[in-house]
């Protein structure tokens, strides 16, 4: 007997000895006047082991059969293997259309080894409100790993997670966190929603400059853009990013080996379909239903998100970059533009856009522009053909030398 039976036992011997009314007993015991009837009637035929609930040590109405245990198991084991009871239990009924509880797979996985629980780990910093405003905050982060299984060479995710829901708003696959990678997710981001205020990041290089002056070129395309950047001094200070990171690195890898996806280009086709289904299981309700995004009317990605470099012309319109001289076209007086600043964009695609004082121009390399006007004309060639000065009979090189020189050089 528990120790509860025993406590129910006082009460109903003072029911059975009148001492105490079954009403009270009822509310002593917190069950109805009618169940504390039936108990004494089992104490009074039975004995005490009567009250005792007949229950214990009987299988549960909805318990498994050790068949059906074994099938699951298995399928853990094999197929699901490092899976965790969440996401086992999803996949098990995506897949397998076997219908059954996470918490009696963690039961089942803990008893067979197959999965340990996590301890928890103690906060020792507070937790930052969200941002009321979808769109006010974006957090980024890029997340280098394994991604394609341990056989496969390390690859990066780059991820933007909206601060205020916890929705992915862009993830992007690369070789490496590079600028060209943030700028994709960026694009990705922009293009679907819009520009948010902010920018929440760590102090990558991409982000801030090893140098105390000058701008990197993310900070220059965040400017144009009109998006604050703001730099975390922990990655606790980003926290949501990070968590979104270690869930990805748990439940996207397991998706890709059930998909057999082991590129950079099948991870990022099969990414926005992912994603979809992540918001939808992990993204909050905003505290406003206020949409902080704004237009993107008027701005030219490509021009924006995109290296950019700045270079000064000479009196023949030419300048150089990466060893090679270009020379504008398109402009009558080339002198004009002596000592003026040129801007070199170069997009992800290679592409290089040079813009004068706000306006794109047309440049050739200047060993085209020899080869084009080395062709001329018979006039052309007479007019630029050197000239020859012939000197006349009394020019001093035609006199000779004086008798007294003559004279000097005999002796």
């Amino acid at each position: 007997m528990s120790r509860k039976d025993l406590e129910r036992l006082d009460v109903l011997k003072k029911v059975l000895s009148k001492e105490l009314r079954q009403i009270d007993a009822a509310r002593l015991l917190k069950v109805s006047d009618r169940q504390v009837r039936k108990l004494t009637n089992r104490l009074r035929l039975e004995g005490p082991f009567g009250i005792v609930s007949k229950l214990i040590g009987r299988k549960g109405n909805r318990c498994k059969s050790g068949d059906f245990k074994q099938q699951v198991l298995d399928l853990l084991k094999d197929k699901y293997e490092g899976f965790g009871p969440t996401l086992a239990a999803e996949k098990l009924f995506e897949y397998e259309k076997i219908t059954i509880s996470k918490e009696t797979v963690r039961v089942w996985m803990i008893e067979s080894h197959l999965w340990v629980p996590r301890k928890k780990k103690k906060r020792v910093h507070t937790t930052r409100l969200r941002r009321p405003c979808f769109g006010e905050l974006i957090q980024a982060d890029g997340s280098p790993d394994r991604w394609f299984g341990p056989d496969f060479p390390e690859v990066n995710a780059t991820v933007l997670i909206d601060d205020a829901t916890s929705t992915i708003t862009a993830l992007y696959f690369s070789k490496t966190e590079t600028l060209e990678a943030y700028y994709s997710a960026l694009e990705e981001h922009l293009v679907q929603y819009g520009r948010p205020l902010a920018l929440y990041t760590d102090h990558s290089a991409i982000f801030k400059s090893p140098k105390k002056a000058g701008e990197t070129q993310m900070q220059k395309a965040l400017n144009e853009l009109d998006i604050e950047s703001i730099l975390a001094n922990s990655p606790q200070a980003k926290g949501r990013v990070e968590r979104a990171n270690r869930t990805l690195q748990d439940r996207l890898k397991k998706e890709f080996k059930l998909r057999d996806i082991n590129t950079i280009e099948q991870a990022n086709i099969y990414a926005k379909e992912y994603v979809k289904k992540h918001n939808e299981s992990f993204s909050k309700k905003p505290m406003s239903d206020y949409n902080a995004h704004r237009s993107l009317e008027g701005y030219d990605l490509k021009r924006i998100l995109c290296r950019k470099e700045e270079r000064t012309l000479n009196c023949s319109a030419i300048f150089q970059f990466n060893h090679i001289q270009y020379q504008i076209q398109g402009v009558s007086e080339y002198r004009r533009l002596n000592r003026k600043k040129v801007e070199i964009r170069i997009t992800r695609t290679g592409e290089m856009r040079v813009f004068l004082a706000g306006t794109e121009v047309k440049v050739l390399p200047l060993c085209e522009v020899m080869e084009s006007n080395r062709e001329m004309s018979r006039k052309e060639v007479i007019r630029w053909a050197p000239r020859v000065h012939k000197p006349g009979a009394n020019h001093p090189w035609k006199q000779g030398y004086p008798k007294a020189k003559k004279m000097q050089m005999a002796v």
